[in-house]
């Protein structure tokens, strides 16, 4: 197969020599790489003009290249690759492997390329096939203040290849929006997506609400995106979230509260109570803010707490009870 039909990679790196070894990197894959000049040289609209079918970023954090992206993009975008470790250190190869396999489920196996060094046969096998089925369980991460450490420490605690996907609805400024993937998703597998219209969630992905604009579900599951702010106080509202949750993919799904100032989400988790859905809360001592975790508690409608390790055990014995034929 010609190299013109591999699966295309735009590079959005500032520093020349982590640029230099992630176009290697990606070329090593069988990826094509459709820009990886200095980002220096661009503006939106020339941004807007490459034609690519996924931006890898590693950019400062305030960029308006980023911003720009996470808010227009019609394709994926993924945010840090992490720090490239020594090619000789035993580091390397999971650093690898774990970009190989956040870049697979985004664009699929290029044709022509060579795996990651970790990557057995049978591994290759596997997940050259569509492994990434539409989600069968979809959970809802809510946070706002102390939220972002809480939901890494929760993640980094649970394996990346359960039958699930999270929606993860964080209170922030939207300038700081496009740094969220990049902290939460740096240490482990689970692949931190933006939203984009039309796509559908599957097992191990983790899509970040946006900010700016609304996000909802069509019958089928799929990301629908609108130009209406958010209703009430706050961007993302957990409130709607958690209904749209609940309304696109119960029974099979759930919530959680972590840390946070505020009572969003309150209602909408009587709402799912009442359905019989699991709402779960972080231990308010565990907690940076309390207050958002303990307005579920107050109002009886929290069936679990426990500290984000606690809670990611929770649920992967939850999964293997639910589901357990997936796993």
């Amino acid at each position: 197969m010609a190299e013109a039909t591999a699966p295309a990679i735009g590079l959005l790196a500032g520093n020349p020599d982590k640029r230099r070894l992630l176009t290697e990197v990606l070329q090593h894959f069988g990826y094509r790489v459709s820009f990886c000049a200095d980002p220096g040289q661009l503006d939106c609209q020339r941004l807007a003009s490459i034609n690519t079918d996924a931006w890898l970023l590693e950019l400062p954090e305030e960029s308006a290249l980023s911003d720009w992206l996470l808010e227009h993009s019609a394709v994926p975008v993924l945010l840090g690759a992490g720090e490239i470790p020594a090619p000789d250190s035993e580091d390397y190869p999971r650093w690898e492997r774990r970009l190989y396999n956040k870049l697979l489920p985004l664009l699929g196996p290029a044709p022509a390329g060579q795996l990651p060094s970790m990557l057995t046969v049978s591994d290759a096998i596997t997940d050259s096939q569509p492994v990434r089925p539409p989600a069968r369980c979809v959970w809802l991460l809510g946070a706002s203040l102390g939220g972002p450490a809480a939901v890494k420490v929760f993640l980094d605690s649970l394996p990346a290849d359960l039958p699930v996907a999270f929606i993860y609805a964080q209170h922030i400024d939207a300038g700081f929006e496009e740094r969220l993937p990049g902290i939460i998703g740096r240490q482990n597998d689970w692949r931190i997506l933006n939203c984009v219209a039309g796509s559908a969630l599957h097992n191990g992905d983790v899509l970040v609400a946006p900010i700016k604009r609304s996000l909802s579900f069509s019958p089928e599951g799929r990301v629908r995106l609108s130009d209406t702010p958010w209703p009430g106080l706050y961007q993302p509202s957990i409130e709607t979230l958690l209904d749209q949750v609940g309304d696109a993919f119960a029974p099979a799904c759930g919530a959680i509260i972590f840390s946070g100032m505020g009572e969003d989400g309150v209602q909408a988790c009587r709402r799912l109570r009442k359905q019989g859905v699991e709402v779960w809360t972080q231990d308010p001592n565990s907690a940076a803010c309390s207050v958002m975790p303990e307005a579920i508690m107050a109002a009886g409608l929290s069936s679990r707490q426990g500290t984000p390790v606690e809670l990611a055990a929770a649920l992967q014995s939850w999964l293997a009870q639910e589901w357990p034929v997936a796993l």
